[in-house]
């Protein structure tokens, strides 16, 4: 694409390709989020689809601290991971310009303090790949036209509670139904979550860099962990060792917790100590180009499992073994659930497991999900069962990452140990 005589004076400005944002797509070319764009209109034929980015921040207090993270379909669509408040329009009914991409316009004052924004141009229809780049500002005026000779709107999500604020493309929605008499509003809120449910080959290599990375940092943690130690301190080992086997960023805030704080299922405190005789539960994870992975190990802080320990550590184990037996493509999810939370009503420990099974993993940690479909091959799901009893001052999760095939599951988080005799070695050792 030809730069236009602006467009051209202002790059001759910029010292590098680094120089602004947004920056371009991240982790693929811009090609591949134009063919995810295609789909997704080939899907919808007709009409028009407006899905938000992810605002800045949510705290304003936090406005300088808080790290940016960009709304998964709006990311999986474009891969603009570093553009705030960033709108995508598709209109796959139009004969020629069919996507828009909406920036929030610049404030010069506030780029001195946080980062340096790109001027309009072609520069940011390269970077991105997407064919028209224009403001915020401009934004219902062009869904208002789009919508006279479309006279559909597509709702993509995200479906929220009742006590929830109304999500920005629906209020859109009705006030552009509300001045363009005919026009409808049609709920397409599960396409995105097909469609982002099965991964890509390229999707799967760097889930698969993230867990070696989550590799290597679990054994780090289990090869270090003395009691006396605190939490804190074996988080810092956990996480330094994703960061030096090639992790680019955590999947999610790292749960470190030993003994009886390991039966609060999101405890982050992490100030307490390691004592002789706890088990240590690390909930945690690398990621790489924002594709996430989850693991949970549960292990004893002194490298040997009490005979108790382990009684509960194989109950545990055996509940993720039924319903790893039957996970294959076509299968419900609640089968899954229903498999694992068996074992444990048998054993008369069924109220000590008090959390869903696991979840789908992708771009986003909790990747969305419909658990009344059908798991189809090609997605990658956790299952992670656990017991929670505070009476014995002790949780135990076990949580393994899974590729759904055909005809099984391969288990991607393989190589981080998990039965009692492949812990106590790599503990050893």
């Amino acid at each position: 694409m030809s730069l236009s005589p602006l467009a051209g004076a202002q790059a001759q400005l910029l010292p590098g390709p680094g120089f602004g944002t947004p920056l371009g797509t991240s982790p693929f070319a811009p090609d591949v989020y134009r063919a995810r764009r295609a789909r997704l209109m080939a899907e919808l034929k007709t009409g028009l689809a407006v899905i938000h980015g992810a605002t800045a921040f949510d705290a304003p207090d936090n406005t300088l601290l808080a790290p940016f993270t960009q709304n998964g379909d709006f990311a999986w669509l474009t891969g603009i991971m570093d553009e705030p408040g960033a709108i995508l329009v598709l209109a796959p009914g139009e004969a020629v310009v069919k996507e828009w991409l909406f920036l929030p316009s610049r404030d010069v004052e506030m780029e001195r303090v946080t980062v340096e924004r790109l001027p309009l141009g072609s520069l940011i229809e390269q970077r991105t790949g997407i064919q028209r780049v224009q403001r915020s500002t401009r934004l219902g005026g062009l869904v208002t036209q789009l919508a006279t000779r479309a006279k559909e709107l597509h709702f993509l999500g995200p479906v929220v509670s009742a006590n929830a604020p109304v999500p920005e493309t629906l209020e859109l929605y009705h006030k552009i139904a509300a001045r363009v008499p005919g026009t409808s509003i049609r709920d397409q809120s599960g396409l995105l979550t097909a469609l982002r449910s099965v991964k890509e080959p390229r999707e799967l290599e760097l889930m698969q860099k993230a867990m070696a990375a989550t590799r290597a940092g679990h054994i780090a943690a289990m090869r270090s962990v003395k009691p006396g130690m605190s939490e804190r301190q074996l988080r810092r080992v956990l996480e330094e060792g994703f960061a030096t086997a090639g992790g680019t960023g955590l999947a999610y805030n790292s749960i470190v917790a030993a003994g009886r704080n390991a039966a609060s299922l999101h405890y982050i405190t992490e100030t307490g100590p390691i004592r002789d005789g706890d088990l240590v539960l690390i909930d945690a994870a690398a990621s790489v180009g924002r594709y996430a992975c989850d693991v949970t190990r549960t292990f004893p802080a002194n490298g040997r499992f009490s005979a108790a320990q382990r009684v509960d550590y194989a109950l545990v184990l055996a509940a993720q073994a039924a319903a790893e037996a039957k996970l294959k493509a076509g299968v419900a999810y609640d089968a899954l659930e229903d498999a694992a939370k068996e074992v444990f009503r048998k054993a008369g420990r069924i109220d000590e497991f008090y959390h869903g099974l696991g979840h789908y993993v992708g771009l986003d940690v909790h990747d969305p999900f419909d658990r009344s479909k059908p798991i189809p091959a090609g997605a990658v799901i956790t299952i992670e069962p656990g017991l929670y009893t505070q009476s014995a001052n002790q949780g135990i999760r076990i949580e393994d990452q899974y590729l759904v095939t055909a005809a099984g599951s391969e288990r991607m988080s393989a190589g981080i140990p998990r039965s009692i005799a492949e812990i106590e070695a790599a503990m050893r050792g």
